[in-house]
């Protein structure tokens, strides 16, 4: 069939301006919250986005970037955790704009880049007009950009992925000679730029299968040598323009629970129960919609089911089959469905454990793996309207089908993501104000409600507490101690605890984590001595004070020395270990006691000036009579550098997740400076990457005038 993009003039201004006008309307009616003047508020919005963008934005206005924050776990590294996309450009308006704002408005946004991105394929690839916003609509409206409105990062992930997929097929399309190179670098330099900004949205869990697709794309498309040549071009380009996520990123996944590795229940968690998930992919409410409450499958919606692009969509894609031409590509898309369906079974399926072997922590969740029809669906489907309209020449028919399309997606999903009045987003517990009076590190019972685990964040204040994917293992097994007296039971991690904070208060780990403050649900009074109430809140919310805490910095003089990892979980584990007395350490520091040597009256020793100018920096004064540890009840990190006296010093682990530094007898300052080198590398590469490009471009454009003349 000859299309509008083959040369043949649009039949009317229906057919030219509706079918993208209707795509439009349609995204923006669906996530329309951030035009009337609403925010989404629920879920991980409230509880994880909102507070790290918070954090996030606070720290770019005091000058740096996402290194450390102590509003959570006692202090740890924003930037390393890729999911909050404190790097990517879109979300910096935050500086501008509440986070909440921010958020409803990236809501909107982000689907309407990748339904253009998506139209914009189709129409270089040949379709029609209404082919191609049929694409954006399957793409913009299907069950996985509408669910995930809760997870900011697979929203701004997803956007740019059509983007890659324009620059391979312009790649391919451009007609050999020299003055086609400049279109195809131009398109090499755009595709990667769309990358990067892929792998900046943070949503890294569905960018594996995304590369299954974009790569038997290039694969497949006619003239296939250049566009895997391109696919490299793009690849370096975006993993240069990235590298200031992707190096932190990657530094701080081995300190990570992900560090420890995984087992293999915990990594086949959420995989599909049986074959009859296989209807999800063309209707998501097969089992039901959890918004309604009818929702009867397994949990939870959004990952199992979560990857439909509804009933007309999936058939116009059967229907692409019928046409010739490019037929092997929409085989291959298939045929990758169906290795995605196999996958989503997890353990009840084969290829899932045979891939776990191979990348064991990149393979969680098994019905991610259905990702892949997410992109392969609008491509697909595109190409079947074509080849319907081919078949049965109604000058309406198209318009028609992107109208039912657009009216069919809406009606699923009519009542997900509710929307609320900013103002009423913005009611805090009485504790929260109260907190900001008064110095010290707090954290909450676990048991509040969960949007509270990162209250640290949201309010500006310190938390030994949080709520995040990748925090520290150490400092997490840390708090997993204190509240079991025992060792994480397992070699590799077998729990979800990105909420894992404090519900035991008796343990002297709370007390040497210098937790001052705690905010506790009015029927759970904090265990242990020493907890002072200091008020009760109408809200439900109590606040305790912590009268046994000890110092945030404190030197101790008797040292433990457990040389391997388990050895030093199991030593504070011990109902013998007293933290103001002795420390726990890799090896042995000159001039301390050992415990079995123990001194009497060697008891901890205070220090005399604390100095604190940002998260950043720690300068303490100390007089000593005899040497110690000094231990800094923050968690340890390698970037973390410390001198005494302005000397450099080794930077302890102590207590298995705290820092320490070994300071002789005598009056000396001690410096504590976080130095993001992974940071400070990752953004020099971005740097060069981009003058590289620029320099390239402004070198070609020279050439080419030069040529004209």
């Amino acid at each position: 069939m000859k299309t509008d993009a083959e040369g043949k003039k649009p039949s009317g201004w229906l057919m030219a301006w509706l079918p993208a006008t209707v795509m439009v309307l349609a995204i923006a009616w669906q996530y329309r919250a951030g035009l009337v003047g609403r925010v989404y508020w629920f879920e991980d919005i409230s509880a994880y986005f909102e507070p790290h963008w918070t954090a996030a934005a606070r720290q770019m206005r005091a000058g740096y970037l996402g290194s450390w924050d102590l509003g959570a776990w006692s202090g740890f590294p924003l930037v390393g955790d890729p999911q909050i996309g404190v790097l990517y450009p879109l979300q910096w308006l935050w500086l501008l704009v509440h986070p909440l704002k921010l958020y409803a408005w990236l809501a909107l946004v982000h689907p309407l880049i990748g339904a253009a991105g998506m139209y914009r394929l189709a129409r270089l690839r040949g379709r029609s007009a209404a082919a191609a916003a049929v694409a954006g609509l399957t793409l913009g409206l299907g069950a996985f950009m509408v669910l995930e409105v809760r997870h900011a990062m697979f929203l701004a992930t997803t956007a740019w992925l059509p983007w890659v997929l324009v620059a391979v097929e312009t790649v391919a399309s451009v007609a050999a000679g020299d003055e086609k190179r400049k279109v195809v670098l131009a398109a090499v330099a755009g595709g990667g730029a769309a990358l990067a900004l892929a792998i900046l949205g943070g949503g890294w869990s569905m960018l594996l299968y995304a590369g299954w697709v974009i790569g038997l794309y290039a694969v497949t498309v006619e003239n296939r040598r250049r566009p895997l040549w391109g696919l490299a071009g793009i690849g370096v380009v975006g993993v240069g323009l990235a590298a200031a996520q992707i190096l932190p990123a990657l530094s701080h996944l081995g300190l990570s629970p992900r560090g420890i590795g995984v087992e293999y229940g915990f990594a086949s968690s959420f995989a599909w129960p049986s074959w009859s998930y296989l209807a999800t992919v063309v209707l998501p409410t097969a089992f039901g919609d959890e918004a309604r409450g009818t929702y009867s499958g397994a949990s939870n919606q959004w990952e199992l089911c979560g990857y439909g692009v509804g009933l007309i969509a999936s058939l116009l894609a059967l229907a692409s089959l019928g046409e010739r031409r490019g037929r092997t590509q929409r085989l291959a898309m298939f045929g990758l469905l169906v290795v995605a369906a196999e996958l989503a079974r997890g353990a009840d399926g084969f290829l899932h454990p045979l891939l776990f072997k191979i990348m064991p922590v990149a393979i969680r969740c098994p019905a991610r793996a259905l990702y892949v029809w997410v992109l392969a669906a609008p491509i697909l489907a595109a190409d079947g309207l074509d080849a319907v309209v081919e078949r049965l020449p109604r000058k309406s028919l198209p318009a028609i089908l992107v109208v039912l399309v657009a009216a069919e997606l809406l009606f699923t999903w009519r009542s997900d993501n509710p929307s609320m009045a900013f103002h009423d987003t913005r009611t805090r517990p009485t504790v929260a104000t109260q907190l900001r009076g008064n110095p010290g590190r707090a954290t909450n019972d676990v048991h509040l409600a969960h949007r509270l685990h990162n209250s640290g964040l949201a309010w500006g204040t310190e938390s030994a507490g949080g709520y995040s994917s990748l925090p520290i293992w150490r400092y997490l097994h840390f708090l997993w101690i204190a509240n079991h007296g025992a060792p994480y039971p397992h070699a590799h991690l077998a729990d979800d605890l990105t909420a894992q904070g404090l519900w035991r208060f008796d343990s002297p780990l709370v007390d040497l984590l210098s937790i001052t403050w705690l905010i506790a649900p009015a029927d759970r009074p904090p265990s242990g001595t020493g907890w002072v109430k200091v008020s009760s809140g109408g809200d439900g919310i109590d606040l305790w004070r912590n009268d046994e805490a000890l110092p945030r910095v404190f030197v101790v003089h008797q040292q433990r020395v457990v040389s391997d990892e388990d050895g030093q979980a199991r030593a504070i584990a011990s109902a013998t270990f007293v933290p103001s007395r002795e420390v726990v350490v890799d090896h042995a520091v000159d001039g301390v006691a050992q415990v079995a040597d123990a001194v009497p009256g060697l008891r901890a020793t205070g220090v005399y000036a604390l100095d604190r100018e940002s998260a950043l920096s720690l300068a303490i004064g100390v007089q000593l009579r005899v040497p110690g540890v000094m231990v800094t009840s923050e968690p340890w990190s390698p970037w973390w550098r410390v001198t005494v006296d302005g000397k450099p010093a080794e930077a302890l682990r102590v207590d298995y997740a705290l820092r320490g530094v070994a300071v002789p007898a005598g009056v000396h300052t001690v410096a504590w400076t976080y130095e993001d080198d992974p940071l400070f590398y990752g953004v020099s590469i971005t740097v060069t990457t981009t003058l590289a490009l620029l320099v390239a471009g402004i070198a070609w454009g020279r050439r080419g005038r030069r040529r004209r003349t």
